[in-house]
């Protein structure tokens, strides 16, 4: 299996989310978050956070692979974690919001949800909140995929 094919392809997809939501984040921001206050400057420090990750982990991906792609949620990840307290797991793709589709297991990155588990690692024991209460979720199993990109040329569809 060529390993350096994939690399390159997922190198290629986390710097056109450096594009996005970096270089173009103001751009973003307008599209998603007219009106400007507390949750647009949250959102916008996140995507900092977010950002600065993504280009370490870019900057790592040559020494050590699959496994820094595969141990901490992603826009692209798709992320399988269990519900210690009900025995169950449940699996989805963290997506930018114009791919989002709930139906097809496809969550917004900026869906309370996606907020929640975004940047999350491998075994994380996360609350995340829920409109009947918080409910306790482990990251079991985090693999990147690129989800469906749409980001050709640095901009989502949509947008």
């Amino acid at each position: 299996m060529n390993h350096s094919t994939g690399l390159s392809r997922e190198r290629e997809q986390l710097v056109a989310q450096l594009v996005l939501l970096g270089d173009e984040k103001n751009r973003f921001l307008d599209a998603y978050f007219v009106m400007h206050g507390k949750e647009r400057t949250e959102i916008s420090q996140f995507l900092s956070l977010y950002t600065q990750t993504v280009q370490k982990l870019l900057s790592d991906l040559g020494s050590v692979a699959d496994e820094v792609l595969h141990s901490q949620v992603l826009i692209g990840s798709y992320v399988t974690f269990e519900y210690p307290d009900f025995d169950t797991k449940d699996s989805f793709t963290i997506v930018l919001p114009d791919q989002a589709d709930p139906d097809k297991n496809l969550i917004s990155f900026l869906s309370p949800v996606g907020r929640q588990l975004l940047l999350a690692h491998l075994g994380d024991l996360i609350s995340v909140a829920a409109p009947s209460g918080a409910i306790r979720t482990r990251i079991a199993a985090i693999t990147f995929t690129g989800g469906n990109s749409s980001m050709e040329g640095g901009e989502a569809r949509g947008s």
